[in-house]
């Protein structure tokens, strides 16, 4: 039988405040492109993250990814910015405006390193209930 890729997907969540602010702008520019995501005491989210993994199924045990291991994965990433201010307590933001556009990247660049390689495929990252991000591994890698 032909070797088949199945892509399995798992919700996951976490909590985290940010401050939508750019240093090379003043305050009313600020303002003005971030309105109230600008609040200089920030703002939080409980966001919802869908992590895809994608590859042939173990001839042995069928799957493509163990279960638990995966969760220790992502728990590990997510750990890192639960209940955190990102602005203040994660240092890959302190050269990055915290958007969603960035964290999703920060999602993407952990997770390639925690899950077993090559097997990351897709994220979702659901800001609030009317906004997601989403990022995928292209097929020409």
């Amino acid at each position: 039988m032909e070797a088949r890729r199945v892509t399995f997907y798992r919700v996951y969540g976490f909590s985290a405040a940010h401050r939508l602010h750019a240093p090379w702008y003043d305050e009313m520019k600020n303002f003005e492109i971030y309105d109230k995501c600008n609040n200089i005491s920030g703002h939080g989210h409980d966001y919802r993250v869908e992590v895809g993994v994608s590859g042939t199924p173990d001839a042995r045990t069928g799957f493509i990814i163990d279960l638990v291991d995966m969760d220790k994965a992502v728990q590990s990433v997510l750990d890192k910015l639960d209940y955190k201010h990102l602005n203040k307590e994660v240092p890959y933001f302190r050269d990055r405006i915290a958007t969603s556009e960035h964290l999703i990247g920060f999602l993407w660049q952990e997770l390639e390193k925690a899950l077993p390689a090559g097997k990351l495929y897709h994220i979702k990252l659901w800001e609030t209930n009317n906004n997601y991000f989403e990022m995928e591994r292209s097929a020409t890698r």
